[in-house]
């Protein structure tokens, strides 16, 4: 056996060695619960026709939802303006920041003001921290990283209770995120990432463990390590905590719509953010990210008519919760608009194509009729 046969036959063994190394951790990152592939759900293949058409008559009477939250913050209005009790005009001002909260940004930040100063006079340490802390989250979340950073820096963070503790630490990490996210700086990008994880970290070891803000998390990081199956079995116990039809209900879709992305599951993908999508429509929530998301997917599909419905209406929703789209959202409208208008350019090309084709025939004929009539 010549020298060449000798190294190819150890390379080959080599291989071999590699692919069965391979294997073995294959097996044992499944027996683990680690592997990609581990975790499909349980979830039936879902009738996304239906679903879509729901959404679609959601979208057509999304007046009326609207009209029953603004008749809620009318009668709180009402409670709000008779009530001469300061506990109890705290309690309404609450009432009005979550009905706000979801719906119109200007206004949830008014009541969130509301909230510090009656929970200062209150003496309500606790309290004036709690609200400083959602209204700096409020305003991260469309772009005011400058108020937000600002407002954290002025919570007594000793004076914080446990929800309150919850919610600084989650302002922080959704600001430092956001300027991580958008920074065009490495080294900023970096430093804000991490600290990102270390408000991470401190929000799981604060809050309480079946809250929303402990559960999506928690799926954050499952599905980081890639253990797929055990994010779906925390997303079991979350629906098991929320109500169908409404606000949470929609944001633990999303958080499921997550990892059936990561899992390459299209159709559980699309199914999770409709419904978020549909129950956030039926709850008159303007702050859709699910939305926009589904059009991007329905635009894969070729469903462009839909898609740009979708995207037309989520558009109008943001712009009522806060005047300027966020950058996410531009790429999504722009993305669809893109898509919308190659498959509208693709048609017309087609059709252009067919009545030069017709044309061309048409005028073989009458050039054929014309011959014919000449020989006769």
């Amino acid at each position: 056996m010549g020298v060449y046969e000798k190294k190819r036959d150890s390379t080959s063994i080599i291989i071999i060695m590699k692919r069965i190394s391979q294997w073995v951790l294959a097996a044992m990152l499944t027996m683990m619960g680690v592997s990609p592939l581990s975790a499909q759900g349980n979830d039936k293949e879902p009738d996304l026709q239906a679903l879509y058409q729901e959404i679609d008559d959601a979208i057509e009477h999304s007046p009326q939802y609207i009209a029953h939250r603004l008749g809620q913050i009318d009668d709180l209005h009402k409670l709000l303006l008779d009530e001469s009790s300061l506990e109890k005009r705290l309690t309404l001002a609450e009432r009005l920041f979550a009905l706000y909260k979801p719906y119109k940004n200007d206004s949830a930040l008014y009541f969130a003001d509301l909230c510090v100063a009656l929970a200062d006079s209150l003496k309500q340490k606790n309290k004036v921290g709690l609200y400083l802390s959602l209204k700096a989250h409020q305003c991260s979340n469309v772009g005011m990283y400058v108020e937000s950073l600002d407002l954290l820096k002025r919570i007594d963070k000793q004076s914080l209770e446990r929800e309150g503790l919850t919610k600084y630490y989650a302002a922080w990490m959704h600001v430092c995120g956001e300027i991580g996210a958008y920074s065009q700086l490495e080294d900023e990008r970096l430093k804000y990432f991490a600290l990102q994880d270390g408000y991470r970290d401190s929000v799981l070891a604060v809050a309480e463990e079946g809250s929303e803000e402990y559960l999506h998390l928690k799926m954050d990081v499952l599905c980081a390590r890639q253990q797929y199956q055990d994010a779906l079995t925390v997303s079991d116990k979350w629906f098991g905590k929320v109500s169908n039809g409404t606000h949470e209900y929609a944001y633990a879709a999303f958080y499921r719509s997550v990892v059936y992305d990561k899992l390459g599951n299209k159709s559980q993908l699309r199914y999770w953010l409709g419904k978020s999508a549909l129950d956030d429509i039926k709850c008159a929530v303007n702050d859709q990210a699910s939305l926009f998301m589904l059009s991007e997917r329905l635009c894969e599909d070729g469903d462009y008519n839909r898609a740009y419905r979708y995207v037309r209406f989520c558009e109008n929703c943001n712009t009522v919760f806060s005047p300027q789209l966020r950058n996410y959202q531009v790429r999504y409208v722009a993305n669809v608009m893109k898509a919308s208008y190659q498959n509208s350019e693709a048609r017309y090309s087609r059709l252009l194509l067919m009545a030069c084709a017709v044309g061309l025939l048409l005028l073989g004929l009458v050039i054929w009729l014309l011959i014919k009539r000449g020989k006769k």
